[in-house]
């Protein structure tokens, strides 16, 4: 997942959306608000679409959703040449380019095409080795340009952010960004040049201080260069339709004398039978066409015209998908299968399942990866096991616990109705080196159970009374030792312990009579400190309680007297 900031203010005039709508509106579409500080809303984009990588990629979604009318874009015909260099060919082969001219950029237009341009290059791009981009103000150069490979003393120019010339040796030993994508060049490096000469660009590593863009800039010049061709094409789409959206007129490049197509769509049938068969709804033509057309697809006869800067769009089933966004999941019907099975038998912790969602509570499945920004926000105790290479921010490290995931979820259900009871049962990895525990060896996966209720009366009484539930159906009696915790309301948290020996009587606390005999701590219960709720945007109380799911069913308690 990437994340991006954008303005709600810029949000509602692209789209036509209220402030009021832009919750839901995102929530329907399927890209979750992490958080808003004024008017800067932090959003999470799913890696299948990279046109949502900007404020002008949601509001184009977000008006289509409103309109059930696609936005159409349009290219004018070529005026600027490129000449691609036989050079290139075992180097970085594959450009793309377009010219948008009367472009009227404000700041926040500006940042907001910067964050569109890295974060292509980050998702769309895999770190700029299958795409990456340049920018440029026409006005400082001259057509026709020319894309060749040279060798890396064979050229000077004044890299980004530089006041002083450089090789493109150099840049790549003394420059931050060519120390960083020096991997990705050989021995000849590939530059753009224009009509004099000048260096535009030296792809995949920095632009030219030359043709820096600024807030006076007006007709901008797009390079988009990489090894693979549908990247390129996606790319230089995405980038035009941004900018349309902001009022410049697109252009068409000649590469090699040859149209560089822009906004050419992507032609399929109509999917009515297949629609039906994997939804299960009976939906003729044009309730089709209009779900199609909500999601931005543009629908002639029996034809789908989609966007060429949707690079999700693999074959049928994802237009399938699109329609079924439209409708709702919620709204698809349910059917109990027409077929007879033999149930396999349950696993250890079916018991487990049936004492939480007898309470009311309803499962959710979270991945075993998370990050420490989650785990810091939740204040959970005791260290965690990090990726020593991972592929995403979103998934750093192996979570020691499972109520912080727990409460990420409850982050992106903020529009949902209330009360939310959920429960996850799944694997952690514990320490078992103490504080200090670092190393793989110092980890043990093992087993948790975890429920969190969100509501406005939401309290510790409340889940002592749901964990007491889960004990009498198990057949165990639990006790508390009152401790206060790290993220939960002081004096109301506590440690849970088993209570062997002391009679079949209700749970209590461990320092009543009958609980003689404890187990030690197998996990904890609190109601949630209100600065945890404020980092996951959560504006409801919520109290929660975690238990190692093998000392519930009865293996590995370890008695203390």
């Amino acid at each position: 997942m990437a994340l991006i900031h954008v303005s709600a203010s810029s949000l509602c005039k692209l789209s036509g959306l209220k402030p009021q709508q832009i919750e839901p509106t995102l929530t329907s579409l399927g890209i979750p608000l992490e958080g808003q500080e004024g008017d800067d809303l932090a959003l999470e984009i799913t890696p299948n679409r990279p046109d949502w990588l900007s404020v002008e990629g949601i509001a184009r979604s977000c008006f289509s959703w409103r309109t059930a009318k696609p936005k159409i874009y349009k290219a004018g015909p070529a005026k600027v040449h490129f000449a691609l260099d036989e050079s290139v060919r075992n180097v970085r082969p594959v450009l793309g380019s377009a010219l948008v001219r009367n472009v009227v950029l404000d700041e926040e237009s500006l940042q907001s095409l910067i964050q569109l341009q890295e974060k292509l290059h980050d998702t769309l791009g895999r770190g700029r080795r299958k795409m990456a981009i340049g920018l440029h103000d026409m006005m400082a150069i001259r057509p026709p340009f020319t894309y060749k490979a040279v060798g890396r003393s064979e050229a000077r120019f004044v890299p980004l952010g530089k006041s002083a010339p450089m090789t493109p040796g150099q840049i790549l030993v003394e420059h931050e960004k060519g120390r960083a994508y020096a991997h990705l060049v050989g021995e000849r490096c590939p530059l753009i040049v224009d009509a004099d000469g000048d260096v535009l660009s030296f792809p995949p590593i920095i632009n030219g201080e030359r043709t820096r863009v600024t807030l006076s800039s007006h007709d901008l010049l797009i390079d988009c260069t990489g090894t693979s061709e549908q990247a390129v094409r996606v790319t230089v789409s995405i980038l035009c339709a941004a900018l349309a959206d902001r009022g410049g007129q697109v252009e068409e490049v000649k590469i090699n004398s040859k149209p560089c197509r822009v906004f050419e769509p992507q032609v399929t049938p109509l999917p009515i039978a297949s629609a039906k068969k994997l939804l299960g709804v009976d939906l003729d033509a044009p309730a089709i066409a209009r779900h199609l057309s909500r999601m931005g697809h543009a629908v002639s006869g029996r034809s789908v015209h989609s966007p060429a800067f949707r690079a999700d769009l693999l074959g049928e089933a994802d237009l399938i998908e699109d329609i079924a966004i439209s409708i709702g999941y919620n709204e698809l019907p349910m059917h109990l299968p027409s077929f007879g099975a033999t149930g396999a038998r349950q696993d250890s912790s079916g018991p487990l399942h049936e004492a939480a969602l007898g309470l009311g509570y309803f499962e959710a499945m979270s991945w075993i990866l998370t990050n420490q920004q989650v785990i810091a926000n939740s204040r959970a105790e005791g260290p965690a096991l990090k990726v020593s290479n991972p592929l995403t921010e979103e998934f750093t490290t192996l979570r020691p616990w499972l109520y912080p995931n727990l409460l990420g979820i409850l982050s992106h259900s903020k529009s949902q109705p209330l009360p939310i009871y959920l429960y996850e049962v799944g694997p952690v990895e514990e320490p078992e080196g103490g504080p200090g525990a670092s190393k793989a060896a110092d980890f043990v996966q093992s087993e948790h159970f975890a429920a969190i209720a969100m509501h406005p009366k939401s309290c510790f009484s409340e889940s002592w009374a749901h964990l007491q539930g889960v004990g009498s159906a198990l057949g165990i009696a639990l006790a508390l030792e009152e401790t206060d915790m790290e993220g939960f309301i002081p004096g109301r948290s506590a440690r849970v312990c088993l209570r062997i020996g002391g009679g079949e009587g209700p749970a209590e606390p461990a320092g009543s009579q009958s609980a003689s005999v404890l187990s030690s701590p197998i996990g904890l219960i609190g109601e949630v400190h209100p600065a945890v709720l404020e980092s996951f945007g959560l504006e409801q109380p919520a109290a929660l309680f975690e238990l190692q799911a093998s000392a519930l069913m009865g293996r590995g308690v370890v008695v203390t007297e």
